[in-house]
């Protein structure tokens, strides 16, 4: 029998992650490859500062990062947001139903919504003690405010202000040219020198506007390309 090699670096055996994928509602969403690139990430990432996520869904790249944070005794603050919209299959065609693709009895807003329940409860579940300070907000209107009055209300109703820059942000939100490109940008600003950036869904191979955004990261010198994985982490430099 032969067995063939992943195309693509992993973690060793960790039982929380081997767990997760049939706990947690969005298996086959969050990469293999990516869980290594955090990992990375969160062992080398400045000692002050934040973790920040674009794009939660149910919370299982949260739960992994917050795994790894715990796992690597590191003391960051995670931050994050998501708009919690549901995104049809034809969405991008211009044929937008109001219900989800294959029922005509469940809305698009139910949907949403029992996707954001999932979230809460699926962190109160795994991580009570470290809940991130994670706003149902797009990431547009989460920089507004942060450039602004600097102040927030989670999911779990708490108040809060940043007061840190971003060590490390995962980029998983809305996967066009035009937003991967406004959102890294607005990430940029705030991130720390050597701070880190992983963009999902930025593989070569695939045809998203965020493989597609990597061309230009690679041509500015102010960033190093860390791992392509298949997935790009990438740190600020300069």
């Amino acid at each position: 029998m032969i067995f063939l090699k992943k195309p693509y670096k992993t973690l060793h055996k960790d039982s929380f992650l081997q767990r997760i994928n049939s706990t947690v509602i969005g298996e086959g969403m969050l990469h293999e490859g990516n869980i290594y690139l955090m990992d990375y990430a969160i062992q080398n990432m400045p000692n002050e500062g934040i973790i920040f996520e674009i794009g939660s869904y149910a919370s299982l790249s949260t739960n992994v990062m917050l795994h790894l944070l715990n796992k690597h005794n590191k003391k960051h603050l995670f931050i994050g947001c998501d708009a919690w919209v549901y995104k049809g299959f034809k969405d991008h065609e211009g044929t937008i139903r109001n219900h989800i693709d294959g029922s005509d009895t469940i809305t698009r807003t139910a949907y949403a919504a029992y996707i954001k329940n999932a979230f809460i409860n699926a962190i109160n579940l795994l991580h009570p003690n470290t809940k991130p300070y994670t706003c149902h907000l797009t990431s547009d209107a989460f920089f507004k405010n942060w450039n602004t009055t600097n102040e927030f209300t989670d999911v779990f109703d708490r108040a809060f202000s940043i007061h840190q820059e971003i060590s490390f942000c995962y980029i998983d939100g809305n996967h066009s040219y035009e937003q991967t490109k406004k959102d890294f940008e607005n990430v940029v600003s705030k991130l720390k020198l050597n701070g880190f950036i992983l963009i999902d869904d930025s593989a070569k191979y695939m045809n998203f506007g965020s493989a597609k955004f990597i061309k230009e990261i690679k041509k500015n010198v102010r960033f190093k390309i860390i791992d392509n994985n298949p997935n790009y982490l990438i740190q600020k430099i300069k």
